[in-house]
C-alpha cells in the first residue's frame, strides 16, 4: 500500500506502560493520527502521568477512555460486579476525575460519542469515537456518568447516538474507534472480543457499536476498519486471542497487547493503513 494512504497508530490498553520515549518514537514514525483505545490507568493508579506525556505528542491524537479511566477502584469493582445501585453511588467522583484527565491531556481530546477527521493527500476519513468507558457485554456500565455528561441512559440510546454520528459524518469513509469492540464476531474465549474469564465464554462485544456499524453499511458508507481493545490478547488460563478479523470488507482490530511494554523493552502498537478502499493492520514491536 502506497504511503499516500492514511496511516494511524493504534495504542492498545496502556495500563501505565507509556513514557516520553513512546512520544519520540511515534512522532518520528510519520503517522497521521495516534488513537489510544483506552485504559491509560491501572487498577490502583490513575493515568494522569500517562496523559501528561501523551499531551507532548506533536502528531494529532485522540484518547477514548476505558473502564479504568477516571474511576476509583471501588467504583470499578462495583461496575465489574454489575451492581448498578452501588456503582451509581460509588461513581459520584467520576466527572471530576475525567475532568482532571482532560486537563492533563491538554490539546489531545478525550473522545467519546464524537467525530474526528484525518486526511492525507486528498484522502479524507471520518473517525467515529464510540461509547466511552465501555466494559463489554450487555451491562450498561458507568451509567451515572454517561447520563450526566452525554445524556445517554441505556444501550439503546447509545446505539441511536452512534447512528446519528454515522449520519453526521462528513466523509463517506469511516473508521470506528472504541474501547471495546462490537458484538457479532464470535463467542469463544479466543475470539476477538470473546469472554475468557467465564466458564460459559460468550460474545463480550458491544451491541450498540454493532448497530452503528450495520447502520453505516446500510446507509452506503464505507466502513474501513473498527479498532478497539479491552479484551487482552493473552487469555486468562493461557493462550492467545485472535486480534485481527476481516468480515464483509471491514477490518476489525483488537490492539490490547498487554503489557504493551515488555520486560525486554519491546513496545507494542498497531499500525493501520488505508487507501480509502481497503485497510490493513500490523502489530508493531519497537525495541528502544
Amino acid at each position: 500500500m502506497a504511503r499516500s494512504a492514511i496511516r494511524i497508530a493504534v495504542v492498545g490498553d496502556v495500563h501505565l506502560r507509556w513514557d516520553d520515549r513512546d512520544v519520540e518514537l511515534l512522532d518520528g514514525a510519520d503517522y497521521d493520527l495516534v488513537a489510544f483505545v483506552g485504559d491509560l490507568a491501572g487498577y490502583r493508579h490513575d493515568g494522569l502521568g500517562v496523559a501528561a506525556s501523551i499531551a507532548r505528542l506533536r502528531t494529532a491524537a485522540l484518547v477514548i477512555p476505558g473502564n479504568h479511566d477516571g474511576v476509583s477502584l471501588p467504583h470499578l469493582a462495583a461496575e465489574t460486579l454489575e451492581q448498578r445501585a452501588l456503582a451509581r453511588l460509588m461513581g459520584r467522583g467520576q466527572r471530576r476525575r475525567c475532568g482532571d484527565l482532560e486537563a492533563m491531556l491538554g490539546p489531545v481530546p478525550l473522545a467519546g460519542y464524537s467525530l474526528h477527521a484525518v486526511a492525507r493527500d486528498g484522502l479524507s476519513v471520518s473517525v467515529i469515537a464510540g461509547r466511552p468507558h465501555s466494559q463489554g457485554g450487555g451491562f450498561f456500565a458507568f451509567s451515572r456518568h454517561l447520563e450526566r455528561k452525554y445524556g445517554v441512559r441505556s444501550l439503546e440510546e447509545s446505539a441511536k447516538r452512534l447512528c446519528r454520528l454515522v449520519d453526521e459524518a462528513p466523509h463517506g469513509r469511516l473508521i470506528f474507534v472504541a474501547h471495546n469492540g462490537p458484538s457479532g464476531l464470535g463467542a469463544r474465549r479466543h475470539d476477538i472480543w470473546g469472554c475468557d474469564f467465564r466458564r460459559a465464554e460468550g460474545d463480550f462485544g458491544d451491541n450498540d457499536l454493532r448497530v452503528a456499524i450495520d447502520h453505516a453499511q446500510r446507509s452506503g458508507k464505507r466502513v474501513l476498519a473498527v479498532v478497539a481493545g479491552h479484551m487482552h490478547h493473552r487469555l486468562k488460563g493461557g493462550g492467545e486471542r485472535r486480534w485481527l478479523v476481516e468480515r464483509e470488507g471491514v477490518l476489525y482490530v483488537n490492539a490490547a497487547r498487554v503489557p504493551r511494554i515488555e520486560r525486554d523493552g519491546r513496545r507494542y502498537h498497531v499500525r493501520l493503513d488505508t487507501d480509502g478502499e481497503t485497510a490493513r493492520a500490523e502489530l508493531i514491536a519497537v525495541t528502544a
